[in-house]
């Protein structure tokens, strides 16, 4: 077979950080993205009781950190305290690595000048607490980045609304492929549109849409390479590392 090009740290996002071999979210792992040759990390935002951006990707603490209870019952303070180990997929290894503030993430984004970091608004935390507050809360905290943070959601109003305040780059994550021709999308021209890859009918001309279609949950070096055939210019994955060639 005759051999291919590696695949570029220009087309790869790191999604949750180097979620294969960190526990997702975490300073850890996102520096370990980064240290992996990420020029793209995804990372997940919900709002604290006190209105404060952490990075978490569920809206109960179970999962992530061992424990029961809702990320908005616990201040930030309180949040910060606690493990995001993700103790049934890496058991304990990572007991002592706790759950991030959105203020920890931009500062090291901030060492790191070539990396652009795609935050995800959590549908859970604007339902629990509005789509004003998440995105003026959010926006706040990102202003020292945000030349270089991408504003992504399921919820495509509150896209839009980033959009309509003059957020620098934005992109909504579909919930079905026809969005994508819809007029809600279309008007809010983001600059990416995040879709599952599952979903994406390959036989349709994809070199022809006006946005950087971003596929996830792309798990192979095969499957890396098979979309890209497909003209789909970025793909999301847990696996930074591997997709880049530096390990296995």
């Amino acid at each position: 077979m005759q051999q291919t090009q590696p695949l570029s740290n220009q087309q790869l996002v790191a999604h949750r950080g180097y979620q294969k071999c960190y526990p997702e979210n975490t300073a850890l792992s996102v520096t370990e993205a980064i240290k992996s040759g990420a020029l793209f990390v995804e990372i997940d935002i919900q709002l604290s009781r006190d209105q404060q951006p952490i990075v978490y990707h569920d809206i109960d603490l179970q999962r992530v950190s061992g424990c029961t209870g809702f990320v908005y019952d616990l201040s930030l303070q309180e949040l910060e305290k606690l493990s995001a180990y993700e103790p049934q997929r890496l058991g304990r290894d990572f007991i002592e690595e706790t759950i991030s503030s959105l203020h920890t993430m931009v500062e090291i984004i901030r060492q790191h000048p070539a990396v652009t970091l795609f935050v995800e608004l959590k549908e859970e935390s604007i339902e629990q607490f509005n789509r004003q507050i998440m995105l003026a809360k959010v926006s706040e905290v990102l202003q020292p980045i945000a030349e270089r943070a991408v504003l992504i959601s399921f919820d495509y109003q509150i896209i839009q609304s980033a959009r309509s305040q003059g957020w620098p780059q934005v992109g909504v994550v579909l919930r079905n492929w026809q969005d994508i021709d819809s007029p809600e999308v279309n008007d809010i021209e983001g600059e990416y549109t995040f879709v599952n890859q599952a979903i994406i009918p390959l036989q349709s001309d994809l070199s022809k849409l006006r946005t950087q279609l971003v596929a996830y949950e792309v798990g192979t070096v095969e499957l890396a390479r098979a979309l890209s055939a497909c003209n789909i210019p970025m793909l999301e994955t847990f696996d930074i590392s591997g997709l880049l060639g530096n390990s296995g």
